[in-house]
C-alpha cells in the first residue's frame, strides 16, 4: 500500500508540476480476481481481493483524480517473465528444478497445481508496450498488458523438459504451493492494446522459455 498508492500519489504530485509530462502507471491484471468470462478484457469487474491485488484497486482508483491534470495511461499487467527473474517467481522455479534435474541435483519436481493456466509475456514485450504507450497519443485510460493466450504450468515443465533432453520427470504435489479456491485459468485480452498501437508479442512461449532455460542452465 506505502508504494503502490502512497508512493504513486507522490510521484503524481511531483510530476503534477512538470510541463507535457505523459505518465505511465503499471497497474495489474490481478484487480479482476477470479474471472467471470474469458479473455478478461478491460470492462470486466475489479473483484481482486488480498492486499495485493486491493493495493492495486485503490491505485488506480487515485489516478482517477489525475487524470483531468495531465497525460496518464494505466497499464494491467498479467503475468511475465524472463531470464534473471528470481526463482521465487513460478516459471524459474520450474525451469531451474528441471536442470538440477539434468545435473542429478534434484530428483523430482515439486511444484503445487501444474494444471492451473496463465498468461505470460516476455518481459521484453512487455517494456516495449510501456515504451509505445507513452508515445501513443490517447491517455486518460486503462489497458490490459497481456499475450491473450495462457499456457499450463504442466506445459512448462513439457517444455523444460525436452530442452534438458529428459525422458520423464516425476512431479510431486506440495500442499504449500498449493491454494484454496485458486483460479485454474487466467487469461486476458490485449484487443484494446492492439487497438492503440501497432504492438503483439514478439517473444512465443517457446523461445520465452528456452532463454530462461539457457540462463539457468549457466548457473
Amino acid at each position: 500500500y506505502n508504494v503502490n498508492v502512497e508512493g504513486t500519489r507522490n510521484l503524481l504530485d511531483v510530476l503534477l508540476s512538470v510541463p507535457g509530462v505523459k505518465v505511465l502507471v503499471v497497474s495489474s491484471g490481478y484487480v479482476y480476481g477470479r474471472p467471470d468470462l474469458l479473455p478478461i478484457k478491460e470492462d470486466h469487474p475489479l473483484n481482486g481481493e488480498g492486499v495485493y491485488a486491493e493495493s492495486r484497486i485503490k491505485q488506480e482508483g487515485l489516478v482517477k483524480s489525475y487524470e483531468k491534470k495531465m497525460d496518464i495511461v494505466v497499464a494491467r499487467s498479467f503475468n511475465h517473465t524472463g531470464p534473471v527473474q528470481n526463482d521465487s517467481f513460478v516459471v524459474p522455479k520450474i525451469i531451474s528444478q528441471v536442470i538440477e534435474i539434468k545435473k542429478g541435483s534434484r530428483d523430482f519436481l515439486e511444484l503445487g497445481n501444474v494444471d492451473i493456466r496463465r498468461d505470460i509475456l516476455d518481459v521484453r514485450d512487455v517494456v516495449r508496450a510501456y515504451v509505445m504507450l507513452l508515445d501513443q497519443e490517447k491517455f486518460g485510460i486503462t489497458c490490459n498488458v497481456c499475450r491473450g493466450r495462457s499456457i499450463s504450468l504442466k506445459e512448462v515443465v513439457e517444455y523444460g523438459k525436452v530442452f534438458a533432453g529428459l525422458g520423464k520427470i516425476e512431479i510431486k504435489a506440495n500442499p504449500e504451493f498449493i491454494h484454496k479456491d485458486e483460479v485454474l485459468d487466467f487469461c486476458g485480452d490485449n484487443g484494446y492494446l492492439r487497438d492503440l498501437i501497432d504492438w503483439g508479442p514478439q517473444v512465443d512461449y517457446e523461445i520465452m522459455l528456452r532463454g530462461i532455460f539457457n540462463y539457468w542452465d549457466k548457473i
